[in-house]
């Protein structure tokens, strides 16, 4: 039994909607034999109360066997600690910086980060990091990447980015009085593909934590807001490990950076799922954690590349969303529909 639920994180007030991911999982540890519960990322800090009472009133239990942080934007790491303030939290896997960098006075978010592994040390919580080839739970649960070298390439990026290079500030005003309705975008035909391999993201969000779950015979892929170069890292040791995506395909996967055309390319999409109209399963499910008032999530030519290669796409888009094993039933859920092909004419993403 496994239920892995996407929490709607939304935030009106920066730039005119900004998406974010709060994930929560509960299977089965086999070894165990007993009910095991992951928290992926904690959304912004108001976003700590409704995952709180999530895994109280759908899972019944106060116990968060493990938390994971993929990377400390705001949006993803900054309701964790409020997460570990109401919950018992046994183990927080989370990057820190501070032990592989002597400076990380220009790491942005740092404060939030320090709060949350101060209060984890407070409550006697276990903190290790993830790196790739770490797995927890018999197996069940493994890390994909980054490796320790990429991450501290990655982070002396940032550090010296920080440092040297001024912000770009670009005024997203008005953005959001674009259509935010993804059915308005609707097509009744499926474009040809336009997704491009030139899709480039920041150093910090290819440092993402990339996550692999595998519960009753299905593979599930968390990703965070990874890019190409770090999915692509983290498909090899898939490949060197499972064996390639054809023979031991996935069953679900997460669209990186809330379904951004920055984080994935047709190339890297053939390689994981398979080329258009000959995927390696029929029915691979893609989940999207993209806000309503968002502007420029999901990509358009995300979602339609997704289609392309016979994935279910969903999308959070102010709702929860459920991937189960099928045995679930909650009063008040229904059944998610797929969204539809879109129109790609003015893809902001």
């Amino acid at each position: 039994m496994f239920e892995v639920d996407f929490l709607p994180v939304e935030n009106r007030d920066q730039d005119g909607g900004k998406s974010g991911d709060a994930i929560a999982i509960n299977f089965t540890w086999h070894a165990e034999q007993r009910q095991a519960v992951v928290v992926i990322d904690g959304g912004f800090k108001d976003t700590a109360d409704s995952l709180v009472s999530h895994i109280r009133e759908y899972y019944g239990t106060n116990v968060v066997d493990l938390m994971i942080s993929t990377h400390p934007d705001a949006d993803h790491l900054n309701g964790l600690a409020g997460v570990v303030d109401a919950l018992d939290v046994r183990e927080l896997m989370v990057h820190q910086p501070r032990a592989h960098a002597r400076d990380v006075s220009d790491f942005s978010n740092l404060e939030a980060l320090d709060e949350l592994l101060d209060r984890a040390k407070a409550r006697n919580v276990v903190v290790s990091e993830p790196f790739t080839g770490e797995s927890r739970f018999g197996g069940q649960l493994t890390v994909l990447g980054p490796t320790t070298s990429y991450y501290e390439s990655l982070l002396a990026q940032q550090l010296w980015e920080a440092k040297h290079l001024a912000a770009s500030a670009t005024s997203a005003r008005g953005w959001w009085q674009r259509g935010v309705n993804l059915l308005e975008r609707a097509v009744d035909w499926l474009p040809l593909e336009t997704l491009t391999d030139d899709g480039d993201t920041s150093h910090r969000n290819n440092s993402s934590v990339i996550t692999l779950l595998t519960l009753d015979g299905q593979r599930m892929l968390f990703t965070g807001d990874a890019g190409i170069p770090a999915m692509t890292a983290a498909a090899d040791h898939y490949e060197n490990t499972y064996g390639s995506f054809a023979s031991s395909p996935l069953s679900f996967m997460q669209a990186p950076h809330h379904g951004s055309k920055r984080n994935l390319g047709p190339t890297l999409l053939n390689r994981i799922l398979g080329m258009p109209n000959s995927p390696h399963a029929l029915s691979t499910i893609a989940f999207i954690s993209s806000a309503k008032a968002a502007p420029k999530h999901p990509s358009p030519k995300v979602v339609n590349a997704l289609k392309r290669r016979g994935c279910f796409v969903g999308a959070t888009e102010g709702n929860p969303i459920c991937h189960n094993s099928g045995t679930l039933a909650r009063p008040g859920w229904g059944t998610l529909q797929p969204l539809p092909a879109l129109a790609e004419d003015d893809d902001e993403a």
